[in-house]
């Protein structure tokens, strides 16, 4: 009787352990080390932006006594960085001028300036224009840069002051860019201290902090048609583009 209770008590003993041990291995194959690694991204997308940042303006005087230095008798032409000239009133009589208005929101959001073309006549190349800088991140190309005539009581003569600066008139001797109404400018890359020229800014390349001039020209030819004009109107609008979306 003892002899079968010690081996039955034996045979529990050995079921316990292999029991333990079977747990154990258990236990060492469910709790593999881990570690992670975690990213956090943000992404910033390049951006297309061109600010006004000045504008010029002809003032025309009317000036007793002074030399002709090109334009006539007693006229006095200022170009002028800006739409305030600083001439003296007191010297002479303001009697034409084409004048260029920042009109700008306060916030930025829209960009405009109001061109204003007063007493032209034939002789004088009246021009007013705007300063632009690119401050988008990505190159850039001005894929407009047009202006909308609105000649509402004088028969086409805006039509025909176009046509006339940009292609010239063969048949009387006239050169484009000599008479009529035109656009053109210049550009002064970013670190550059020199402007340089352009005939028409229709895809013009820009890259940030480049600065160029649009500039709308209108020069009377001597002929009676383009006497007494009034009311007339114009709108102009300059985009730019991505430059790899630029078409010609």
């Amino acid at each position: 009787m003892i002899r079968r209770n010690r081996n039955g008590l034996k045979r529990i003993g050995v079921l316990a352990l292999a029991l333990v041990i079977a747990l154990g291995s258990l236990g060492v194959a469910y709790a593999a080390w881990t570690d992670s690694v975690y990213i956090e991204g943000t992404v910033y997308t390049g951006t297309l932006d061109i600010d006004i940042v000045g504008v010029s303006s002809t003032f025309v005087y009317k000036v007793p006594g002074a030399d002709d230095t090109g334009f006539g008798p007693e006229t006095v032409v200022h170009y002028v960085y800006g739409k305030t000239d600083p001439y003296p009133p007191s010297v002479g009589t303001l009697i034409a001028s084409a004048v260029t208005d920042d009109t700008s929101t306060v916030s930025g959001d829209v960009d405009s300036a109001t061109m204003t073309f007063s007493g032209l006549f034939p002789g004088i190349d009246f021009w007013a224009d705007v300063e632009l800088m690119y401050l988008g991140t990505i190159p850039a190309k001005i894929s407009v840069a047009e202006i909308a005539l609105e000649d509402r009581p004088t028969g086409g003569i805006l039509d025909q002051l176009w046509e006339l600066g940009l292609n010239g008139d063969p048949t009387k001797g006239i050169d484009p860019h000599t008479y009529g109404a035109w656009i053109d400018g210049d550009v002064k890359p970013s670190g550059s201290a020199v402007w340089d020229p352009v005939d028409y800014p229709l895809g013009l390349q820009l890259h940030q902090f480049d600065m160029v001039h649009i500039a709308l020209h209108v020069r009377l030819p001597q002929e009676e048609q383009y006497q007494n004009i009034s009311n007339l109107g114009f709108s102009g609008i300059i985009t730019v583009i991505q430059w790899n979306e630029y078409e010609d």
